[in-house]
């Protein structure tokens, strides 16, 4: 007996819990990939930013990051990062700005948490649901054989506690991952916050270098092609109508 069968000894519950394992796995997994490559790209931009602010300003090493924005357009920092660039506000305005596009931002953050936090919950109360569906199999085989089968009563309330066990390992695992990535989400949006104060800071001296960089003059005449080429199917469709 391999350890898939034995864990279908635990009832038609399992059929739903194993399932469930392999989502829940699934999500954790890819959290961790997202989120770490987003951790490690928002702690290099924040480094950058709060070096240029508490040393001395390097304009070539900020360029650098608002020009790689726009090779990486993944990620929330360089989205943050684009917004600055090509936004006409100044001052409070600006950094307020910044800091709504950065709470919005954040909710991608907690893509699919809900998965593992539901099976924190639910793994638990369905492994103790087979367990007692198993214990009722068994007072059932008691009620019509009496106490004469020992054996299948008892072995029926072991493998009822199967699904108890994995529902219990599952909930364990997942409460692992959830912590785990949680933590990793408040630092990146702590960073997140660091880094739109930061770049609200050096928005003057950062600005007017990027815009005079032919990489922006490229942007952002592909940017006012655009516009107007919408603009222009607008204008048809009118006057088509």
């Amino acid at each position: 007996m391999n350890a898939f069968e034995y864990l279908l000894r635990g009832g038609p519950i399992m059929y739903i819990l194993l399932p469930m394992s392999a989502i829940a796995l699934a999500v954790g997994l890819e959290r961790v990939f997202i989120l770490r490559k987003e951790k490690v790209q928002t702690e290099k931009v924040l480094t950058v930013l709060r070096k240029n602010v508490i040393e001395r300003l390097d304009t070539k090493s900020v360029l650098n990051l608002l020009k790689s924005s726009y090779t990486s357009q993944n990620f929330i920092i360089n989205k943050i990062l684009r917004l600055f660039v090509e936004s006409e506000l100044e001052g409070e305005r600006l950094e307020f700005l910044i800091e709504a596009e950065a709470i919005l931002e954040e909710k991608k953050l907690k893509d699919r948490m809900w998965v593992l936090d539901t099976a924190i919950t639910m793994a638990p109360l369905l492994g103790l649901l087979g367990t007692i569906i198993g214990i009722v199999a068994s007072f059932h085989v008691m009620s019509i054989s009496g106490l004469g089968k020992p054996a299948q009563i008892t072995g029926g309330v072991a493998e009822a506690l199967i699904a108890t066990a994995t529902g219990l390992v599952i909930a364990i695992v997942s409460l692992g991952f959830y912590n785990f990535l949680y933590k990793w989400i408040t630092s990146i949006k702590s960073s997140l916050e660091s880094a739109a104060r930061l770049i609200t800071i050096l928005h003057q001296p950062i600005r007017t270098a990027y815009r005079d960089s032919p990489e922006f003059v490229k942007n952002g005449n592909d940017a006012k092609s655009q516009g107007i080429q919408s603009a222009y199917r607008v204008e048809k469709s009118s006057s088509v109508a």
